[in-house]
């Protein structure tokens, strides 16, 4: 009797001490509960002091072409008014025709090559900035112990008179934050952040 009475105390005890131990594992195992903060990235790109100097730059680099475009534009132009004062049958009007060939030709393969680095350089640009946007938002989120950050960028909807079901369903589908507290955005924290950084290496 005795040792059957020991055997079940020692059962209960066992089974106590693995709930005790299942239920500290459980603890030290949970995961905290996450706390979210919300940035919109477009916005910061758009307000910042580099981003606004970056567009200005780019606005006179597209400037530029266009410039140089009319310029080269004006010489085809030249070339094809001094063909219109020479005979056709002319040994020079058919070297003109040619040179204005090759030089059409010449001008089209610039404006395309130019356009497509110019195109290439600003998406590059527009990246660095972007990651530095990046880290600005994880420097804030791990100061201020955010485990995650929400973009808060969507896109707004059409013009009601331009616009069919399937594109406004798609922009609503893009709404991927449908409300926030205001006092988890942190878009603004993060453009005084960028701002400092970037006055400071300037």
């Amino acid at each position: 009797m005795n040792s059957r009475m020991t055997a079940w105390a020692g059962m209960v005890l066992g089974a106590m001490s693995l709930m005790m131990w299942t239920k500290s594992a459980s603890a030290d195992d949970a995961t905290p509960p996450a706390k979210v903060a919300v940035c919109n990235p477009m916005k910061v790109i758009s307000q910042v002091q580099e981003g606004k100097d970056a567009m200005a730059k780019w606005k006179q680099e597209g400037e530029t072409l266009n410039n140089q475009a009319t310029v080269k534009k004006g010489q085809l132009q030249t070339e094809q008014d001094e063909i219109k004062l020479l005979l056709p049958t002319s040994d020079e009007f058919e070297k003109k025709v040619e040179k204005l060939t090759e030089d059409q030709a010449d001008y089209q393969a610039w404006a395309q090559s130019a356009q497509v680095n110019l195109a290439r350089k600003q998406q590059q640009e527009e990246r660095a900035l972007f990651d530095k946007v990046l880290k600005a938002v994880a420097d804030l989120a791990q100061a201020q112990g955010f485990t995650v950050v929400i973009n808060g960028a969507f896109a707004d909807f059409p013009d009601i008179a331009h616009t069919d079901a399937n594109s406004f369903v798609q922009t609503i589908l893009l709404h991927n934050c449908l409300y926030v507290d205001p006092k988890l955005d942190i878009t603004q924290q993060v453009i005084i952040a960028l701002d400092k950084a970037y006055s400071t290496s300037h």
